[in-house]
C-alpha cells in the first residue's frame, strides 16, 4: 500500500469517524429525554367490553386502586400513648398537599341517627387501656369496617390515604408518599411504633423506581458479560473488544431514538436494550469470524473487511429484519403497552442493523490499519475453542436424516397438540418480587385486615336512595359476601350497620343524609359523582387472574338466579382486578396470533432470500420446534401464559431465525450453481457455520443472564424462557435442520465431487 493511499484511507476513516461522533452526540440527546413508566396504566387499554365497563364507572367513583395505605405496627394499640401518635398522624396527613381525605379507626362512625348525625366511635379524650382495649374489641364486632383498619390482635391498625387524583398520576402519588413518611417519622419517634407505605400506587412507584436501575444494570451486565465470551470465543480482549463497540454503539443508538421519539422504559421495554445488545453482539460475531476467514485467505484490510460484509451482511441483515418482523407482530396487539415494544422493537432491529453494518467494518479497518490485519487475527485468534465446535450434531443428522427428521416431526406434532391447552394467567403482582416491603406490607394487610383490591358491582338508584333502592343494595351486597366468603363486602349496606330496629325506608334516610354530610371523596366510595349508582365493593385477595374470572362468573350467575340479569339495574361486576383479569386473557391469547404472524412473515422473507421455497419451508420447523416445546412445557407445568413468555416466546422465534438464516446463508456460498442441497456442500457448510453458531448462542445467552439482575421478576423470566428458547434453536438448527436439507438433496452416490470458493 502506498502513502498516498494509505493516508487516503486515513482520512475515509477519519471522516467516518466524525459522522459516528456526531450521530452519537446526537443520541445522546434523545437519550436524556427517555421517559420511565411501569405502563400499568395503559397496559389494558382496548376496545374490549370489560375495559369500557372499567373506564365508564372508574371516573364515577372514588375506588380503591389510587390510594396510599399506611400500615402501623406496636405491641398493643390499646395503649392510648400508641393510638394518640396515630391520631396526630391522621390530622396531619390530611392537610397535605395532593391528599383528599384518610380513613382509619377514627373516621369510624357509630349507626347514623335522624338528619344522618353519626358520632365517631372512639372519643377525642381516649379511655384508659383497658377502657380502649373494650372499645377498640367492641368496634371490630359492630362496625364492618374496623376489620380492614384494626387488626383482631390489635397490633396493626391501617390509616388509607385517599389521593385528590385517585391514584392515576405517579408524579401525584410520589409526593405524598414521601410527606406521609416524613410525618410519620416525626410522629412516631421513639414510640416504639413501625410503619410500611404500600398499595397499588406505591407498588407501581416501586416497580418504576427499580426501572431506573435495571437500565444502567442491565446494560452493564449485557456489556460485561458478552465481553468475557467474545474473548474466550476469539481468543483475544482485543478482537473481543473491537467486536463489543459495534454493539454498544447500536445500543447507544437505539436509546436515542426511544428517547428521541418518546418511547419509554416499561416493566416489558426494560429488557428491550439487553436484548437488542446481544442481537447485534450476535451479527458482530459473524462477521469478526469471517473476517478472520478472509484474512487467513491472505486478503488485506481493507478489501478483507468488505468482503466479510458482502459475504456474511445479507444474511445478518436477514436475521435482523425477522427479529424485527417479530416485533412488528406485535403491533397486532390490542395491548397498548405491547404494540408499544412492538414499533420500539421494530425500530430498534433496524437501527442496530444499520449500526452494526456501518461500525463494525469502521472498528476493524481502524484498527488494521493502525496494527495490521494479519496480526489482528495471528495465530488461533479468531478461532473458536473445540469446546464452542458441536460438529457431532450436524454428522449424526447428515448420518441418519431419516430417523433424525421423523422424530423431530413427531416431537413437534406432540407439542402443537400440547400448546393449545396453554393458560392465560396474570397478575399485578408479578412485576415485582415478594420480599419487597411494599408487597410484604399488602400480604399483611390482605392476610391480617382485609384485602385491598376489590370486585366493583354498580347498582342503579336513579339518584334517590329510596327503600327498593337501599333493599336493591342490600340483596346484592348479601349476595357478594355470600359468593365469596373470605372476601369483605362494603357499600351502602355497611352504613346502617347496627340500625336492625328501624325499617327500610328510615335506613335508607338517614343514609342519605350521612352521604350528603360526607366529603365528595368519601361519598365516591358508596355512589357515583352522577347519583345514579351505588357501588357494592367485594375485596378479596388477588391470587391470579384465573381465580378472579372463576369467582366473577359465580357472581354473575348469583346476581342473575336472584333475578339481577339486567345490566341496566345491577351493572357487571367490574374494577381494575376484574378488568385486567378478562383483558390479560385476551391479550395474552393474541400473542400467539402475533407469533403466528412472525412465523409466516419470517417464512415468506426466507423464500424471497433464498428463491427457493423448499428453504423458506424447512427454515419453519427448527425455529417452531423449540417455541411449541417450550410452550408445552408451560402447558403441562402449570405455569401459563403471562405477558412476558408470551412476548419471549414470539420475540426468541424471531432471534432463532438468525441460526437458520446463517445456515443457509453459509449452504448458498458453499454450493454449486442450481444444487442448492448438494451434500458435500451441506456438510462443508455445517462444519463452517456450526463453532459461529454456538458461540453467538453463547453470547447471546450469557448477556440475557443479565435480565435475571432485574428488579422485575418477569424481565429475569422473559430472559430465562429466551435463553431455553436459543439453545433448543441451536441444537434444532445443528441437528434437525440439516436433516431435513439432507433429505431434500440428492444422494451421495450420484453428486459429483465439487470445488468451493
Amino acid at each position: 500500500m502506498g502513502k498516498g493511499e494509505g493516508r487516503a484511507i486515513a482520512g475515509t476513516l477519519a471522516f467516518c469517524w466524525l459522522v459516528l461522533l456526531a450521530v452519537d452526540l446526537a443520541a445522546g440527546l434523545g437519550i436524556a429525554r427517555l421517559r420511565f413508566d411501569d405502563g400499568l396504566q395503559d397496559a389494558f387499554v382496548s376496545d374490549d367490553d370489560w375495559f369500557r365497563d372499567h373506564q365508564r364507572f372508574d371516573r364515577l367513583f372514588t375506588g380503591p386502586d389510587g390510594d396510599l395505605v399506611v400500615l402501623f405496627e406496636a405491641p398493643d394499640f390499646a395503649a392510648p400513648e400508641a393510638l394518640e401518635r396515630i391520631s396526630d398522624f391522621v390530622l396531619e396527613a390530611g392537610f397535605i398537599e395532593g391528599v383528599a381525605d384518610t380513613t382509619s379507626i377514627f373516621t369510624l362512625r357509630r349507626p347514623p341517627g335522624p338528619g344522618g348525625m353519626a358520632d365517631p366511635i372512639l372519643p377525642a379524650v381516649l379511655p384508659d387501656r383497658d377502657g380502649l382495649a373494650t372499645l377498640l374489641d367492641e368496634m371490630r364486632i359492630t362496625a364492618p369496617a374496623a376489620g380492614a383498619l384494626l387488626s383482631h390482635d390489635r397490633r396493626l391498625t391501617a390509616v388509607v390515604v385517599t389521593l385528590a387524583d385517585g391514584g392515576r398520576s405517579l408524579k401525584t402519588a410520589r409526593p405524598v408518599a414521601a410527606a406521609l413518611a416524613g410525618l410519620a417519622d416525626t410522629a412516631l419517634a421513639g414510640s416504639g411504633i413501625s410503619y410500611s407505605l404500600t398499595g397499588v400506587a406505591m407498588l407501581r412507584a416501586a416497580i418504576v423506581d427499580g426501572l431506573y436501575q435495571d437500565l444502567v444494570v442491565l446494560v452493564i451486565a449485557g456489556v460485561a458479560f458478552g465481553f468475557v465470551v467474545c474473548t474466550v470465543a476469539m481468543r483475544s480482549p482485543l478482537l473481543a473488544l473491537l467486536g463489543t463497540l459495534p454493539s454498544a454503539t447500536a445500543l447507544i443508538l437505539v436509546l436515542g431514538v426511544f428517547g428521541a421519539l418518546g418511547f419509554r422504559i416499561s416493566v416489558l421495554t426494560v429488557a428491550l436494550p439487553v436484548l437488542i445488545l446481544v442481537i447485534s453482539f450476535a451479527d458482530s460475531v459473524h462477521l469478526t469470524f469471517e473476517l478472520a476467514r478472509q484474512a487467513r485467505a491472505g486478503r488485506a484490510s481493507p478489501q478483507a473487511e468488505f468482503e466479510a460484509l458482502r459475504r456474511v451482511g445479507p444474511a445478518c441483515a436477514l436475521a435482523s429484519l425477522t427479529t424485527a418482523i417479530a416485533f412488528g407482530g406485535l403491533m397486532v396487539s390490542g395491548s397498548t403497552l405491547i404494540r408499544e415494544l412492538g414499533v420500539a422493537g421494530l425500530l430498534a432491529g433496524i437501527v442496530s442493523l444499520v449500526a452494526v453494518l456501518f461500525v463494525h467494518p469502521l472498528v476493524f479497518a481502524t484498527a488494521a490499519h493502525w496494527r495490521g490485519l494479519d496480526r489482528l487475527f495471528a495465530g488461533k485468534k479468531g478461532i473458536a475453542p473445540a469446546f464452542f465446535d458441536w460438529r457431532a450434531l450436524p454428522a449424526l443428522a447428515l448420518a441418519s436424516p431419516l430417523p433424525v427428521a421423523a422424530g423431530a416431526g413427531l416431537l413437534l406434532a406432540a407439542a402443537v397438540a400440547i400448546y393449545p391447552s396453554i393458560e392465560p394467567v396474570h397478575s399485578l403482582r408479578e412485576n415485582i418480587y415478594d420480599d419487597r416491603s411494599v408487597i410484604v406490607a399488602l400480604d399483611r394487610i390482605d392476610r391480617e385486615l382485609a384485602p385491598v383490591n376489590a370486585i366493583h358491582i354498580p347498582v342503579r338508584i336513579d339518584g334517590r336512595l329510596d327503600a327498593a333502592a337501599f333493599g336493591r343494595a342490600r340483596q346484592v351486597h348479601d349476595i357478594a359476601q355470600a359468593t365469596a366468603p373470605d372476601g369483605s363486602a362494603r357499600s351502602l349496606v355497611s352504613l346502617a350497620a347496627g340500625l336492625a330496629d328501624v325499617g327500610a325506608g328510615e335506613q335508607a334516610a338517614r343514609v342519605d343524609a350521612l352521604l350528603a354530610r360526607m366529603q365528595a371523596s368519601r361519598q365516591g366510595r358508596f355512589v357515583s359523582s352522577d347519583g345514579d349508582w351505588a357501588l357494592v365493593r367485594l375485596h378479596v385477595a388477588d391470587e391470579g387472574a384465573r381465580a378472579t374470572r372463576d369467582l366473577v362468573g359465580r357472581l354473575d350467575a348469583a346476581l342473575a338466579a336472584a333475578g339481577f340479569a339486567d345490566r341496566d339495574v345491577v351493572a357487571r361486576p367490574t374494577g381494575f382486578l376484574v378488568m385486567s383479569s378478562f383483558v390479560s386473557a385476551r391479550m395474552i391469547t393474541d400473542l400467539n396470533y402475533c407469533f403466528l404472524i412472525a412465523v409466516a412473515a419470517s417464512g415468506l422473507l426466507i423464500l424471497l432470500w433464498s428463491r427457493n421455497l423448499r428453504y423458506g419451508l424447512v427454515a419453519l420447523m427448527p425455529n417452531v420446534l423449540p417455541i411449541a416445546l417450550v410452550g408445552a412445557g408451560l402447558a403441562l407445568s402449570g405455569r401459563g401464559l403471562q405477558f412476558s413468555s408470551g412476548v419471549a416466546l414470539t420475540i426468541a422465534f424471531g432471534i432463532a431465525v438468525d441460526d437458520t438464516v446463517h445456515v443457509l446463508n453459509r449452504l448458498r456460498l458453499n454450493a454449486p450453481p442450481g444444487e442448492p442441497f448438494d451434500p458435500a456442500a451441506l456438510r462443508r457448510a455445517m462444519a463452517e457455520v456450526t463453532p459461529v453458531l454456538v458461540v453467538t448462542t453463547a453470547v447471546l445467552s450469557v448477556g440475557l443472564t443479565a435480565d435475571f439482575l432485574s428488579t422485575v421478576p418477569t424481565a429475569a423470566y422473559f430472559g430465562a424462557l429466551s435463553i431455553l428458547v436459543l439453545w433448543l434453536a441451536v441444537v434444532a438448527d445443528l441437528l434437525v435442520l440439516p436433516a431435513w436439507l439432507r433429505l431434500m438433496g440428492p444422494s451421495e452416490r450420484t453428486a459429483p465431487g465439487r470445488r468451493f470458493a
